[in-house]
């Protein structure tokens, strides 16, 4: 219970970098607020739309209607701001969509192993262990490199630290009826 309370206190920053490397520590994270995870989530959803965010705030040009690039300064700032929030909602929506179906994966797959996770502790688990394939998936984006397979290759990357982090769970003690 120690780990319960420590774990209150922990930084975003600290989260968001320790769930890059390490499953033994996504395991720890399994206790956090639901709060703290879902703050987790949506900084995840802007790493998501930050290559996007670059390429449209940085391009000049603007299509119209019919399909001619037009320069008008003046509704270019309004379009992107518009456009930008859009965008972030949308991806922390398919974010969290994609991170509460995974997170009902983790929990059969946590039973398998012997292990006791229930569907919170597991949603906890599942939006620590897609941090690293959302910052692969940015700068993939950011510095424009093909992605066409990326959606298939990061649900194996999210469903193998799964793996790793359910692992280092420690398996409950059996009672011993005496």
């Amino acid at each position: 219970m120690k780990d319960v309370k420590v774990l209150r206190k922990v930084s975003l920053m600290s989260i968001f970098f320790k769930s890059l490397y390490s499953p033994k520590e996504i395991a720890k994270y399994r206790f956090l607020t639901i709060g703290k995870s879902i703050q987790h989530v949506f900084i995840l959803a802007l790493f998501l739309s930050l290559g996007g965010f670059y390429n449209m705030i940085f391009r000049q040009d603007l299509m119209s209607d019919y399909g001619e690039t037009v320069s008008d300064a003046g509704s270019k700032g309004l379009v992107t701001i518009v456009i930008v929030i859009t965008t972030y909602i949308f991806n922390a929506g398919l974010l969290f969509l994609a991170i509460t179906i995974l997170a009902g994966i983790g929990e059969p797959i946590a039973k398998r192993l012997g292990r006791k996770l229930p569907y919170r502790q597991s949603w906890r688990l599942t939006a620590c262990s897609a941090t690293l394939p959302i910052v692969i998936f940015s700068l993939l984006h950011l510095f424009k490199f093909e992605e066409t397979y990326f959606f298939l290759l990061a649900l194996v990357i999210v469903a193998g630290i799964m793996l790793a982090a359910i692992q280092a769970i420690p398996k409950p003690k059996k009672r011993t009826d005496q």
